[in-house]
This record gives C-alpha cells, sequence and structure tokens, in this order.
C-alpha cells in the first residue's frame, strides 16, 4: 500500500493517458444520476436500487469493441435482474437465504471458464447478491426491476458511446503498446552501453516482454472478434488493421535485436559501433512515441556514420555490425508503417484467414461440464468461495443484530483469488486501504456540512472507478471514504460504521487468508508441464520458421501462427512463476534453476525470431544438420522436462563465452535436466 502511495503522480498521469478517466467519469455520472434524481422526487428507496444496478453492471463494462458489449449488455442485466430477485426472495428464511447464495455463489464463479468477461460478471452477480441480503428489501419483484433499470440505464450510456466511437478501446490498446515496445527499444539500447550494468536486465525484459503479449492479445481480440469491423473494413478500420499488425511485427524485430550483449561488448570494444548503435536504438524508441523531422535527421546521419565504421572493422566484427543494421532498418521501416496516416500496406492474409490469430474462449473449445472436476482450477475456486460463502453466512445469521455484517460475506468475495500469492496480494490492499479510508472519512464528518461530505463522496466514487484496475489498494481508500461519508449522511451512527468496517473487513481477510488450503490452487506443481508446453510450442514456431521462405504467404501465416502461441505460452509460463515465489511451499524449489531454465526458453524465443526474420529474407543462418540437431535436442528436452525434479538443490554451470546461438541455448537446457 505504501508503494502504491509512493506511485500516485505515476498513477495520475497514467489514468489521464488511458481510458481509466473517460471510463471512471462515465460510470460516476451513470450510477450518481438516477440517485439524485429519485431523492429529488422523493423516491429514495428506487434511487438506491437503481443506482446499485448501475454500480454493478458499469464494474463488468471491461474494454471491448460493438460486438462484445452489446452482447455483454443483455447477457449481465439479465442475470443482474434474476439474481436480484431470487437473493430478495430468499432473505425471508435464513436457511433459505443460505442454500440461494451459496447456489449462485457457485454457479456464478463457475462462469469463469466462459471467459475474462463472463467471470467479471459472475462476480459482480455475487457482490449484488451480498448487498441484497443486506438491504433485505420488501418485494422482490420490485428491487429486481429497479437493478434491471439500472443496467439498462447504464448500457445505454456506455453503448452509445461505443457507438459514436467505436475504436476507442483499440485506439487506446494501440497506443499503451506503443509505449511499451518504445520502453523495450530504450531496455535494448542499454544493452549497447558498456558502461551500463546489465544486472537485473534479464528480469525486466522478461517482465516488459509479458506486459507486451498480453497488449497485443488484447488487441487481436478488440479488432478480429468485431465481425462487423472486419467485414466492412473502412478506411479506418483498415489503417487501424495494418498498425495493429506493423506493431506485431514490430514486436518480433525488436525481439530480435542481438541478445548476447556480453559476447557483443566484448567483440566490439574500442571499434566505436557500440555508441552509435546505441543511440541508434535510442532514437528509434522516440521516434516510435513521437516522430519528428530533427529527429529523423539524427537518425540518418547515425546510420550512415555506423555503416562507415562497419566498413572498416574485421570480417566477423562487420557480419556482427551488418546483422544488426539490417534488424534496424526493418525497425524503422515499420515504425514508418505504423505512424503512416494512410493504408498502404499490403496484406499477405485474408480477411476470413486474421480470425485464425483469435484466442477462443473455453466455452468455445471444452464443454463446460468436462470443467466439472477436481482437476479444474475453476471448479477448486468456486468449491473454496462457496464455503467461504457458507461460514459468512452462517456468522451473519448468527450476528443479525448487526446492521453490517454483510460486509464479512462482501470482504470475502473481493478479495478472494485463485492463487494464493493474488489472495495475499489484495488482502493487504484491502486491510490497508481500508483502514487509510476510515481515517481519512472520519476526519472528514468532523465537517458539519452535509452537502461538502457527499460531494466529496462523489470524487470518492471517481477515485474508485479510476484506480480500480491499474491501483486496487488506492481505489479502496477511495470507496471506503466514500461510504462511510455516504453512510454517514443517509443513516448517522458513525462509531458503528467505523468499528462494523474494521471488524468485519479484518475478519473477511483472515477466513479469505486461511481458505486458500481449502482447495487450494498451488502453481509450483504445475512448472514441469507449463515448461513442456513452453518447450513444445518453441520447437514448433522453430519448425514453421525452418520452413520459411521469401514471399511463401501459406508459410508465413503458419510462423505467425506458431510464434502467437509461444508468446502465450512463455507469458503463462511468467505468470506461474510470479505467482509460485509467493507461495508457501517456494523455499522448497530451486529457483536458481526454475530462472535459469526460464531465462533459456526466452532467449530461445528470441533467437528464433533472428532464425526467422533471415529465413523470411532467403538468408538462413543455419545448417540443415543445425536445424536437424535443434529438434532432436528439443524432442529430447521434451521427453525429460516432464521427470525433472525443480527441488533439486544442485549448482548450476556457470555459462562459458561463447556467442549465444539456438545449438548452445538448447545443450545448455539439456544440460540442466541431468
Amino acid at each position: 500500500m505504501r508503494f502504491e502511495l509512493r506511485k500516485i503522480p505515476y498513477l495520475l498521469r497514467e489514468i489521464v493517458k488511458s481510458e481509466h478517466t473517460v471510463d471512471a467519469l462515465r460510470n460516476t455520472l451513470a450510477v450518481i444520476i438516477p440517485i439524485v434524481f429519485f431523492f429529488y422526487i422523493g423516491w429514495p428507496t428506487t434511487g438506491i436500487g437503481v443506482g446499485i444496478g448501475a454500480l454493478m453492471i458499469c464494474m463488468t463494462d471491461l474494454p471491448g469493441n460493438r460486438t462484445e458489449k452489446f452482447r455483454a449488455a443483455w447477457i449481465s442485466t439479465l442475470i443482474f435482474a434474476l439474481v436480484a430477485f431470487l437473493a430478495a426472495w430468499s432473505t425471508q428464511s435464513a436457511l433459505l437465504m443460505v442454500f440461494t447464495v451459496v447456489g449462485l455463489t457457485f454457479l456464478l464463479t463457475m462462469v469463469g471458464v466462459m471467459g475474462q468477461r463472463m467471470s467479471a460478471i459472475g462476480l459482480m452477480g455475487i457482490i449484488l447478491a451480498t448487498f441484497t441480503i443486506g438491504l433485505k428489501p420488501k418485494n422482490p419483484l420490485l428491487y429486481a426491476n429497479y437493478i434491471l433499470f439500472g443496467g439498462a440505464w447504464y448500457y445505454l450510456i456506455s453503448l452509445l458511446q461505443i457507438s459514436i466511437f467505436p475504436y476507442r478501446s483499440l485506439n487506446r490498446a494501440i497506443a499503451q503498446t506503443i509505449r511499451e515496445t518504445a520502453e523495450l527499444l530504450f531496455l535494448r539500447a542499454k544493452g549497447y552501453n558498456p558502461l551500463a550494468d546489465l544486472t537485473g536486465f534479464n528480469r525486466q525484459n522478461i517482465r516488459l516482454h509479458l506486459r507486451l503479449a498480453n497488449q497485443h492479445e488484447l488487441i487481436r481480440q478488440l479488432l478480429l472478434s468485431d465481425k462487423r469491423t472486419m467485414q466492412q473494413r473502412d478506411t479506418k478500420a483498415q489503417l487501424l488493421l495494418e498498425k495493429s499488425i506493423s506493431l506485431i511485427d514490430l514486436y518480433e524485430q525488436v525481439s530480435a535485436v542481438h541478445y548476447d550483449y556480453p559476447y557483443l561488448r566484448k567483440k566490439l570494444a574500442n571499434t566505436g559501433a557500440l555508441p552509435l548503435i546505441k543511440e541508434g536504438i535510442e532514437v528509434m524508441a522516440k521516434l516510435l512515441r513521437k516522430p519528428n523531422s530533427p529527429m529523423l535527421e539524427s537518425f540518418d546521419n547515425i546510420i550512415a556514420d555506423l555503416k562507415k565504421t562497419a566498413a572498416k572493422l574485421p570480417v566477423e566484427e562487420q557480419a556482427l555490425v551488418s546483422q544488426i543494421l539490417a534488424n534496424i532498418d526493418e525497425i524503422f521501416a515499420l515504425i514508418n508503417a505504423i505512424h503512416s496516416p494512410n493504408s498502404n500496406r499490403q496484406s499477405d492474409e485474408s480477411s476470413g484467414r486474421y480470425t485464425d490469430f483469435l484466442t477462443t474462449s473455453p466455452v468455445q473449445t471444452t464443454a463446460f461440464k468436462k470443467h466439472f472436476s477436481l482437476q479444474s482450477s475453476t471448479f477448486r475456486f468456486s468449491l473454496r468461495l462457496s464455503a467461504l460463502s457458507l461460514a459468512a453466512l452462517l456468522l451473519i445469521n448468527w450476528l443479525s443484530p448487526q446492521h453490517y455484517s454483510y460486509w464479512l460475506l462482501l470482504t470475502m468475495v473481493i478479495v478472494s483469488r485463485p492463487s494464493y500469492g493474488q489472495t495475499l496480494k489484495r488482502n493487504v490492499e484491502r486491510l490497508s486501504g481500508t483502514l487509510l479510508g476510515l481515517l481519512i472519512g472520519w476526519g472528514l464528518t468532523q465537517t458539519d456540512s452535509i452537502s461538502l461530505q457527499l460531494f466529496i463522496s462523489v470524487f470518492g466514487l471517481f477515485g474508485f472507478f479510476a484506480f480500480n484496475r491499474i491501483a486496487y489498494g488506492v481505489s479502496v481508500v477511495c470507496i471506503t471514504v466514500s461510504v462511510i461519508l455516504c453512510l454517514n449522511a443517509y443513516e448517522g451512527n458513525l462509531w458503528q460504521l467505523l468499528t462494523d468496517r474494521v471488524v468485519f473487513t479484518i475478519g473477511g481477510v483472515l477466513l479469505c487468508l486461511l481458505a486458500t488450503f481449502l482447495f487450494p490452487i498451488w502453481n509450483a506443481p504445475r512448472l514441469g508441464d507449463l515448461f513442456a508446453q513452453v518447450i513444445n510450442s518453441n520447437l514448433d514456431y522453430f519448425k514453421s520458421a525452418s520452413a520459411l521462405t521469401p514471399f511463401d504467404l501459406e508459410k508465413l501465416h503458419e510462423s505467425k501462427l506458431a510464434r502467437k502461441q509461444s508468446h502465450r505460452q512463455l507469458a503463462q509460463l511468467s505468470e506461474a512463476i510470479s505467482a509460485a515465489l509467493k507461495e508457501p511451499l517456494r523455499r522448497r524449489l530451486n529457483w536458481r534453476l526454475i530462472k535459469r531454465m526460464q531465462l533459456l526458453n526466452f532467449q530461445f524465443n528470441v533467437l528464433n525470431a533472428t532464425f526467422a526474420s533471415s529465413q523470411k529474407q532467403g538468408l538462413s543462418l543455419l545448417s540443415l544438420e543445425d536445424i536437424k540437431n535443434i529438434e532432436a535436442d528439443l524432442f529430447q528436452l521434451l521427453d525429460q522436462i516432464q521427470n525433472m525434479d525443480w527441488s533439486n538443490p544442485k549448482e548450476l554451470p556457470m555459462r562459458d563465452e561463447k556467442p549465444l546461438n539456438l545449438n548452445e541455448v538448447c545443450k545448455e537446457m539439456l544440460m540442466l535436466t541431468h
């Protein structure tokens, strides 16, 4: 939490540059307007019900295209109305309420197998049920209509917005990808600076690649899943499609920038080439962010100087610089294409084949019933959350005189996450944010003006929406302040508000942490399987790269699909390793071994991108014998990785000073499995 507070200036800049500011303003107005209107005409109950409906539904409105948003609008609105009715109807009996809410919790958590958007709808549906048992509405049907109206009101605004600005989310995703690709280029430039310390370089590199892989996945989803856009393909849509393709190709070229920096620094020391390469890459990063004429002239001069320097070098060093120059030329051409205001790229894909790059949601590829097994992490999490709901509801009924006892269940639902690390992080942020928010809220209640308190609470709601997806701890502070000010103005009894919020938040946090050991979802035992999937996807990518020839569009299509799959598998492995590092079992594992194997797989992928780039140009870097040896090594590695003992405390061999290449990386990975 303290770390997040130090980042507030940075976070403020981020929300201004991203969708969060406009979305936060839209969500705040969608919630506040009906509440103010119905309170003004003397219908406070209606205002609260419609406001809750808008509040719940807006939290499910993730970035998306028109097709996704229209589909989500009717699905979420109907689900929320049904959940509201069932939860309200069940409050007539304690036993009925327990069975109904626990059942809803299980089913709504299970819909997470249908994708991220449905997972958000399920989570907010459980939270709606929690709010409902706290409110105990007397007329279930009328209350469900309030929720339905609130959801319809919100989506009227959201769908109007997406109709006027259909490419808003896509434009924002592209802009974010450009910034992060530029950041990766700056990091690459650092590798060519002989004075720069490379400590932590690989960690930063992998982190940026993970973020970019996720951004590319988002761009593909926003663009390719919009059937209307892909079918009509107007000038704007065509330009965005070309820009997206160029960005993904740019990522491959940036990855292909020479990776073996220690070797490169040694070979090009005292040649004058390293500073020029560094400056050239830094200028390209600046041009990617914002092109301008003076920088273009500076770039041309740097490249001209680098070519003169290369011409004076010995054959081996000259070949290294020539390879880097060819890579820089491709990167520069792609940067120009990205910033071109006109559609001028010749497509190498037909419209129908673009959809091959879409990652289908699980419900489309496997039967829903397949997930009703303890082998499914979603099923185990559903059981755990249902057990938590049962425990919370029993305590709520026992503590029935406590007006805000439903906050116990609310805390559990909000902070529970499938993995231990995620849950721990969320709990810390929830607890620290709540305590700080209560302190601020208590201070603000000392002012005499109720109107001022309500006005500040609106800003608290805005802050909650603005920070919710980028800094959860800060958003907790904002929503806590807003809730305390609103409830103090509406109901009074400030001391009960503060004590109940503290007691039920702490209780919910502790129960959530204990529950992570009930139907646990550990990432450490999965590492062997995930490494096997990464190696297999790298093998497929290498095979498709080996088959590449100039102007063969079919092979190029297969190579791009294999590249995308390998990036996805590497991203999943990185996420699992990050989660496993926070688990109780982490001390049993040899993390130096795990991280070395992760780095080698990542290096193989990067070197393979270089190999694929050369194959497309008809410049093969490997002989047929080399290709066969690498494939054989990868097949052998696949067999051995399954039986790898990641807890083995063996010492890792020191890396020699040979140049980094695909053969050497394969040999080193095999050595680690012995």
